[in-house]
């Protein structure tokens, strides 16, 4: 066990350089001196350092990597310039001996006095402050919590870094394989549009680290004044984040403690896009926000990446109750379950009728159950849905410009109103160790109504719907002693029967907007 000291005290600190950070426009790095040098990374220095700046008042006098970059970050304008490393320099740090540590370095109004060194009075506390905020708390295996946090203010910046007790050089080791997961994630969150990434932080090495959370509240370059907020959970059996903005919410949520029915990395692959696709339709049809749609989008591929990647291809899956086949695997998605939902914030666009509102709603989930009294009984169903609910404004006449106000001369327009559905729902069962049934059955159902207005008045109300059902009992294609041509040899007919399972994890999918 290493002991975690303090960072700061009253004798000199020996440097310890932050990981390698990305490369910036805003300012360089200052690099790290030797140690015949190191006072020069002194907060006095590092103020008179910073040409042209204005003073720079330190919480502390630390000589570290970490003050070194906000020294060079603190001047950045932007959130993704005054954050850039800086998740990534504070996990690396656990690669050395790192401690506990709390820093804040504020920009000094011009008017303000300042020492013979540069150095103005200490400023008042910026932890817990800012108008963008990041917070990443991890707690081990044998129940140490360490907590990270980084705020920004308009003119200051403040980390702060705290461990409940020692760690494990197996936990060190694990926390700094994080940074770049970290950084990526900070990254993502400020730059303008926000994106979502999390592929890293869901790689943490879970035989050592139990939890990874993650929150944000990045401040938007809107009018009104607005924030951007994220949420990500993970542990041994789950996944979830959540998201909340001025476009609106949503959430995704992977169930990682049953993966019964997890497929191969490409049979996941092969799902995952599908869902993309159909997103994107969904998207098209009921005229989604289009960042707030991208984010979703982000948010479950990230969660949806990397799940089982130490899981046997073959056989039982974590939480599994019995061993499963290749053919019951490729009557699945090969996704392990999850549910997903987004929400855009309503908007009333036209002031004559405000009960007309401009809104997305959209859900997608998927569950599976493995059951049966015994291997050679086994039961396994797995059902798929979407649901999309919107409706949106346009001119009636295409290419126009759609302004809506109290004149009846504007009230000329069309509303539209997006309901579909869709679901799939597999079901296979075994007896005496033989399959006996295997049924796919597949629904959608399209509707849109559209209301069109001249001068204020309803000029006609029409309705398209769309219906799709299919039916399918795949009991002779995944029984292989039901199936096979005789005059092929084994290996040929192995090959056969992959290559007809590959066609059928495709077929099984939610098809929400079929081809």
């Amino acid at each position: 066990m290493t002991a975690i000291s303090p960072v700061y005290s009253s004798t000199t600190v020996p440097l310890r350089s932050p990981a390698p950070v990305s490369q910036r426009t805003d300012e360089q790095v200052v690099p790290r001196p030797v140690s015949s040098t190191i006072v020069s990374l002194s907060p006095q220095s590092l103020s008179a350092s910073a040409a042209g700046r204005a003073a720079l008042h330190w919480e502390a006098a630390a000589q570290d990597g970490v003050s070194a970059l906000m020294a060079a970050n603190v001047g950045a304008r932007s959130a993704a310039g005054r954050f850039s490393g800086l998740g990534a320099a504070l996990l690396s740090q656990f690669r050395g001996e790192a401690g506990n540590m709390s820093q804040s370095v504020q920009l000094a109004p011009s008017a303000a006095p300042a020492s013979p060194y540069g150095v103005a009075a200490a400023p008042p506390s910026l932890h817990g402050q800012g108008n963008d905020k990041i917070a990443l708390s991890i707690t081990t295996k044998s129940g140490v919590e360490l907590t990270l946090a980084l705020d920004n203010t308009d003119n200051g910046l403040a980390v702060r870094m705290n461990s409940s007790a020692e760690l494990s050089d197996a936990e060190r080791s694990a926390l700094a394989g994080l940074a770049a997961g970290f950084q990526e994630a900070i990254d993502g969150m400020t730059q303008e549009p926000p994106s979502v990434r999390l592929q890293g932080l869901t790689q943490f090495n879970s035989t050592v680290l139990a939890s990874v959370d993650l929150r944000a509240t990045i401040k938007l370059a809107s009018d009104p004044e607005a924030t951007q907020s994220l949420a990500f959970h993970a542990d041994g059996a789950q996944r979830k984040v959540s998201l909340s903005g001025p476009s609106g919410t949503a959430s995704v949520s992977v169930d990682t403690g049953n993966l019964a029915g997890l497929g191969s990395p490409e049979q996941q692959a092969r799902a995952l896009a599908s869902h993309l696709k159909q997103f994107d339709q969904a998207a098209v049809r009921g005229r989604a926000d289009a960042g707030l749609m991208s984010m979703f989008k982000e948010a479950f591929t990230g969660l949806n990446s990397n799940v089982g990647a130490a899981q046997p291809r073959n056989g039982a899956g974590a939480g599994g109750k019995w061993e499963l086949a290749a053919g019951d695997r490729a009557a699945l998605s090969g996704l392990a379950d999850f549910s997903a939902s987004l929400s855009q914030a309503s908007n009333a666009i036209n002031p004559m009728r405000p009960s007309e509102q401009d809104s997305f709603a959209y859900e997608v989930s998927q569950s599976t159950d493995v059951g049966g009294r015994s291997q050679g009984e086994r039961t396994i169903s797995q059902q798929q849905k979407s649901e999309l609910n919107a409706s949106f404004h346009t001119p009636s006449t295409p290419g126009a410009t759609l302004r809506l106000d109290y004149d009846e001369q504007s009230q000329n327009y069309d509303y539209h109103q997006i309901k579909d559905a869709a679901s799939s729902e597999m079901n296979l069962a075994y007896s005496d160790g033989h399959l006996v049934k295997a049924t796919l059955s597949q629904s959608a159902s399209q509707s849109a109504r559209v209301m069109s207005y001249a001068m204020g008045k309803l000029v006609s109300d029409s309705v398209t719907p769309g219906q799709q059902a299919l039916q399918r009992d795949l009991l002779a294609a995944l029984a292989p002693y039901l199936t096979g041509n005789t005059r092929l040899s084994e290996e040929q007919r192995d090959d056969q029967r992959q290559q007809s399972l590959t066609g059928l994890s495709a077929q099984v999918l939610l098809k929400a907007y079929p081809d």
